[in-house]
């Protein structure tokens, strides 16, 4: 198959990426410094859901999918 290489629509990482931030910049108060933020990062890395990266694994066809259709230009996801 022909698809951008580094086509976010098709790096599950960058869902989880976006899902953290969500998160994190939901806490309050802000991190007040680099190990506040390092170990909140953790600890939502560390409690993400299975059925999060269960949703990933199976949304991918769909995904390759949408980027074919796409011809490789954006897509949903």
């Amino acid at each position: 198959m022909s698809w951008p290489p580094n086509s976010p629509d098709l790096n599950p990482m960058e869902h989880i990426w976006d899902v953290m931030e969500r998160q994190l910049t939901s806490q309050t108060p802000p991190c007040p410094n680099i190990s506040t933020l390092r170990d909140r990062c953790l600890d939502i890395w560390y409690n993400l859901s299975p059925v999060m990266y269960q949703k990933l694994v199976t949304s991918m066809p769909r995904r390759v999918a949408a980027v074919l259709k796409a011809k490789g230009g954006a897509t949903r996801y």
